[in-house]
C-alpha cells in the first residue's frame, strides 16, 4: 500500500487549501480529484471575499495570470415579482482598491491557479480518480480506496463537496433535510466587448453583483448575477421542498427567472458558455456534522460550511479558511504520528476561534428567516405595489401615504406580521 502523511479528497478550494498548507509544513500530501482538472465540477454562486485567500497567497490580485475577474464595487439587492423589481443599490469606491472586499471569479481558473501553488509546495495531485470508500481500522480512518488501489494516510481530509458520501462513512454527516437544502443552476454568458461596461456603468475593471429575492411564480428562492471580465454569471437557487411542491422542474423555474423583464435586459445578447447545477446546504450552524474524528477531518461544503444572509452568499472564504486550518492540523498530527480524535479536535477549536464558526454561530438563526414564505411572495409583492402606487399618476387624485402603504400590504401580510418578521429577522441576522 502506498502511503502519505495526508490524503486530501476533493480539489475544490477547501481541498486545495488543505493540500497547500500541509505540503508547506513539509508533509507528504496526495490530492485526489474526481474531475479531470480542478474546478471542472464546481458551481459557484457567490463571490470570493478575498481575506481568506490573502492568508494563503498575500496580494493574490497582483499575480500573473490573475486568478480573479473583477473587484465588486456595486452591490444590488433586488426584490422580484412577476414583472416588477425593487432594487437596493449600494456603490462603494473603496471596494475597488486594495485590499479590496470581494471579487467575481470563474472557478475553473481560480481553482487551477491555486492547485498549481499547492503542487509547487509539494502536494501530489491526481485527477480523474474517484475515491470509492474510506479505509478503516476499528473506528479510525487510515486511508482511502480508489478502484483497485488502496492508499494509506495518517490523516485523511474530506473535502469532496456538498454531495459527499465519504463524509457519511464515519458518521460525520447526517442526511440533509429537504427544507434546508437548495438546488441551484448557473450559467456563464459571454457578451461582446464593452457591453458589460455600458450596461452596468462599470469602469477601470470594476464589477457589480446582484442578489435577487423572489421568483415570478412566487417560488421560494433567489438568484444571483455577477460580472466577470467578458461574461456574466447568472444563477438561481430554489428551496428543494418548495421546488418539489411546485411540481415544476428546475429548468422551467430558471427559464422563467431569465424571462423576467429586468433579468432579460441584464442578460440580453449573452452567449451560453457554461451550464451547471448543484445542491447547497442551508442548515447553518445547527446542522453542522461532526467535523473531526479518528484519522479524518471534514472541510468546506462537505462540512456544510455555508452562510446566506440575503446580502452575502458565503462559501468560498469558509472553504479556504477551513481547508487551510485542516491542512495545518493534519500536518501537525502526521508529524507527531498521532491521528487520534483528541488531537484532531484541535481543528474544531481553531475553526471556533476563526471567523468560520464564529459567523455561522452568530447567524445560526438564518435558516428560519429564509424559511419564511412571505419573504418570497407577499413582501416583494407588497413592496412593489407600494412603489408602483407612489410613482403612478393618472390625475384621479392621490391617497395619503398611509393609505397607499395599507393598500399595498392589504391581503398580502398584516402590519403586525411584518413587524413580527422584522424583529425576528433582526434578532437572528
Amino acid at each position: 500500500m502506498e502511503r502519505f502523511d495526508v490524503v486530501v479528497v476533493g480539489a475544490g478550494l477547501a481541498g486545495i487549501a488543505a493540500a497547500h498548507s500541509a505540503a508547506r509544513a513539509g508533509r507528504s500530501v496526495l490530492l485526489i480529484e474526481r474531475g479531470k482538472s480542478p474546478g471542472t465540477k464546481t458551481v459557484s454562486g457567490g463571490l470570493l471575499y478575498g481575506h481568506a485567500l490573502a492568508r494563503i497567497v498575500p496580494e493574490f490580485w497582483t499575480a500573473d495570470p490573475c486568478p480573479v475577474e473583477r473587484p465588486i464595487v456595486r452591490n444590488i439587492l433586488s426584490f422580484l415579482t412577476d414583472s416588477q423589481a425593487v432594487n437596493v443599490d449600494h456603490f462603494d469606491a473603496r471596494f475597488g482598491r486594495p485590499p479590496f472586499n470581494a471579487f467575481s471569479v470563474l472557478r475553473h481558473r481560480l481553482d487551477a491557479w491555486l492547485a498549481e501553488r499547492a503542487e509547487a509546495a509539494g502536494a501530489v495531485p491526481v485527477y480523474g480518480i474517484r475515491v470509492d470508500r474510506l479505509l478503516t481500522e476499528g473506528d479510525r480512518v487510515v486511508g482511502v480506496r480508489a478502484g483497485d488501489d488502496e492508499i494509506g494516510a495518517e490523516v485523511t481530509v474530506l473535502a469532496d463537496g456538498v454531495n459527499s458520501l465519504l463524509a457519511r462513512g464515519p458518521n460525520a454527516r447526517p442526511e440533509a433535510d429537504a427544507s434546508v437544502v437548495g438546488v441551484g443552476v448557473k450559467q456563464v454568458l459571454e457578451l461582446p466587448t464593452g457591453t458589460l461596461e455600458e450596461r452596468f456603468q462599470l469602469r477601470d475593471g470594476d464589477g457589480v453583483q446582484i442578489t435577487t429575492i423572489g421568483h415570478p411564480s412566487g417560488l421560494e428562492g433567489g438568484g444571483f448575477l455577477y460580472t466577470n471580465r467578458s461574461s456574466l454569471s447568472l444563477g438561481f437557487i430554489a428551496n428543494l421542498r418548495s421546488l418539489v411542491a411546485s411540481g415544476r422542474s428546475l429548468d422551467e423555474v430558471f427559464d422563467e427567472f431569465q424571462r423576467h423583464p429586468l433579468i432579460a435586459r441584464w442578460i440580453e445578447g449573452g452567449r451560453l458558455a457554461e451550464y451547471s447545477g448543484c445542491f447547497v446546504t442551508e442548515g447553518g450552524y445547527r446542522a453542522l456534522p461532526r467535523l473531526s474524528g479518528p484519522g479524518y477531518l471534514v472541510a468546506g461544503s462537505a462540512a456544510g460550511l455555508f452562510l446566506n444572509t440575503g446580502f452575502t452568499l458565503r462559501g468560498m472564504d469558509f472553504a479556504l479558511e477551513s481547508g487551510r486550518i485542516a491542512g495545518e492540523v493534519a500536518a501537525e498530527a502526521a508529524e507527531a504520528k498521532d491521528p487520534a480524535a483528541a488531537r484532531l479536535e484541535r481543528y474544531v477549536a481553531r475553526l471556533e476561534a476563526s471567523f468560520v464558526l464564529r459567523e455561522l454561530k452568530a447567524h445560526r438563526g438564518f435558516p428560519k428567516v429564509f424559511a419564511n414564505r412571505r419573504l418570497y411572495g407577499a413582501y416583494p409583492e407588497a413592496i412593489n405595489a407600494l412603489l408602483h402606487d407612489l410613482y403612478f399618476v393618472d390625475g384621479a387624485g392621490r391617497r395619503h401615504l398611509e393609505g397607499v402603504a395599507r393598500g399595498a400590504f392589504r391581503g398580502r401580510a398584516p402590519w403586525w406580521r411584518l413587524a413580527q418578521d422584522l424583529v425576528g429577522a433582526g434578532r437572528r441576522l
